[in-house]
């Protein structure tokens, strides 16, 4: 029995190195980070997230969408 969850979590552990490799994985941005870079306020920002991004493990938007929101609407979405 020990040695079947040994072998799963090995295997496990090898597919989770093959989906950090993958290069076309979008790369999320998280409220706090957009907090930290942007100064604004972490709210804010997560309000953001809400709006434009996602709930995955906290609020986070893709960093692709995050540019053409940014390009579209200006830093002045924040204010």
């Amino acid at each position: 029995m020990e040695e079947k969850v040994i072998d799963l979590l090995k295997i496990i552990n090898s597919n989770l190195e093959d989906l950090k490799k993958k290069e076309n994985l979008p790369k999320l941005i998280y409220a706090k980070d957009i907090a930290e870079n942007y100064q604004v306020n972490r709210n804010k920002a997560t309000n953001f997230c809400k709006k434009y991004g996602t709930n995955f493990g906290g609020y986070c938007i893709e960093a692709e969408r995050f540019k053409e929101v940014l390009q579209k609407e200006g830093i002045e979405i924040f204010n």
